[in-house]
C-alpha cells in the first residue's frame, strides 16, 4: 500500500484485530517495520581508518614500537 493515500483521516486501532477502523491497515502498514541497522562489523567504512597516535615515550621504551 502506498504511504498515506488510503488514510481518511480516522486513526483509531482496534486492538483486537490490529486494524485502523479508518483506512483498515495494520499498524506496521501505517508506520512501516522498524528494520535494525547491520552491526558495527559488518557496515561499510565510508571514511579512512585513522592514523594511530604514537605510544607515549615511556610505553615504547617498555614494549617497543611495534612493527606494521
Amino acid at each position: 500500500m502506498s504511504g498515506d493515500a488510503l488514510c481518511v483521516g480516522v486513526c483509531m486501532i482496534d486492538w483486537d484485530t490490529g486494524v485502523c477502523l479508518g483506512c483498515g491497515r495494520t499498524s506496521e502498514e501505517i508506520h512501516g517495520v522498524p528494520v535494525a541497522e547491520p552491526p558495527a562489523a559488518e557496515m561499510p567504512h565510508s571514511q579512512p581508518s585513522a592514523v594511530e597516535a604514537p605510544l607515549p615515550p615511556n610505553v615504547a621504551a617498555a614494549l617497543g614500537e611495534g612493527s606494521d
